[in-house]
């Protein structure tokens, strides 16, 4: 197979023969004739090596945060003889794909190289296969010799570091999370203290206010739990446009992201119907995550329908990342309204144009136009819903 700079000596040395026998130019016959005797030359050379490699790549990590560094790594090894020059060209989707000169191996010599991936979008980046190609001195021709399999890099959502959302106190629904842990029944911070009750344990009594009060009184401690989280992400495409889209994608990540680390088990829904069920950690998160790597915007539905399956089974905090339109805001608000509970803390993050101006709706509403408000804002919503939770 002919490069482009061996179709260009070639169709240069017709044109030159073709002119020579036109003017009568002996000269440019000649010329003619080296040109494609080259060509010609290169194309059996590169056909006649006698080449086998071995190609494997692997890819560190294979998940990563848009923004972060992933890295891939080729290894060449020759199986024949000696090599001349190969260039290798790696296939990225998306992109025109790597390609890299490596210079001659020897045989049995390993080659090791590496390059850098783009990670700026969310979403899954193919490699591959990569095309190993022997190339003539002259560059006129190359051959193939050899593929390497292909790999997969999964981009997660740009994150921030936020503090976990409050939890509004209720009952310790675990039942749905696939790998939560067994929890003590006593636990270890007092809570109150109530009167006795037969079969209570002994060792609980408070003997202090028992003296004072007269009566026995045994001693409460909260009991450890783990209050659960939905994440909602709203994925009408009538609701954002392509930047504000991967601004709420980034926000539901970062929240999933800060619950991650208190290890509360959460629960990822979008407005078009998915559903990743509770999860706690391990492959259960890293589904999670690569769902928000693959969402898209879609076209069917319903906000309310999504917030009443998040209301049923929430209890701690539900956290609703929202597109945020003029038109639907109050709309939106009286589903919002709906499906608000006392079981569950909700905040919801609208994402809305910069000088957008959005009715007000409630305490627990931030309005984002930009990645860099969103700390902030949810820095400051936590701080005062604690104030308040704590002068209530």
């Amino acid at each position: 197979m002919l490069t482009r700079r061996g179709l260009s000596v070639a169709m240069g040395s017709v044109v030159a023969a073709g002119a020579g026998r036109l003017f009568g130019m002996g000269e440019l016959l000649v010329l003619a004739v080296a040109g494609l005797a080259l060509v010609c030359s290169a194309a059996v050379w590169t056909r006649t090596r006698r080449i086998r490699l071995r190609i494997q790549r692997s890819v560190q990590p294979v998940r990563v945060h848009a923004g972060g560094k992933a890295r891939v790594q080729l290894a060449l090894t020759n199986l024949g003889g000696p090599s001349p020059v190969l260039h290798v060209t790696d296939p990225v989707s998306g992109t025109l794909g790597a390609r890299l000169r490596l210079g001659p191996l020897l045989a049995a010599e390993r080659l090791n190289t590496s390059y850098l991936l783009p990670t700026q979008r969310r979403g899954r980046l193919e490699i591959g296969p990569a095309a190993v190609d022997v190339v003539d001195p002259l560059g006129l021709s190359r051959t193939p010799i050899g593929s390497g399999p292909r790999t997969m890099l999964v981009v997660y959502p740009a994150t921030q570091t936020l503090v976990p959302p409050r939890l509004a106190r209720g009952p310790e629904p675990l039942g749905h999370a696939a790998d939560a842990h067994t929890l003590q029944r006593i636990g270890e911070d007092f809570y109150a203290l109530r009167d006795y009750t037969a079969g209570d344990d002994i060792r609980r009594i408070h003997w202090p206010s028992t003296a004072r009060l007269g009566r026995p009184m045994v001693r409460e401690d909260e009991v450890p739990r783990r209050s659960r989280v939905t994440v909602m992400l709203d994925t009408r495409s009538t609701a954002f446009d392509e930047a504000r889209f991967e601004l709420a994608v980034s926000a539901a990540a970062s929240v999933v992201l800060a619950c991650a680390a208190r290890h509360d088990p959460l629960r990822l829904l979008t407005v078009a119907g998915a559903d990743t069920g509770f999860v706690t950690s391990g492959e259960g998160l890293a589904q999670l995550f690569d769902h928000l790597a693959d969402v898209s915007t879609s076209a069917s539905g319903s906000l309310r329908s999504a917030l009443a399956a998040a209301a049923a089974t929430a209890v701690g905090a539900v956290v609703v990342v929202l597109g945020g339109t003029a038109l639907d805001a109050a709309r939106d608000g009286e589903a919002i309204a709906a499906a608000s509970t006392r079981r569950s803390s909700m905040t919801v993050i609208r994402i809305c144009r910069s000088g957008d101006s959005l009715p007000p709706a409630g305490p627990r509403f931030l309005d984002i136009s930009s990645a860099a408000e969103l700390g902030p804002k949810w820095a400051a919503a936590q701080a005062s819903e604690q104030t308040a939770a704590v002068r209530s």
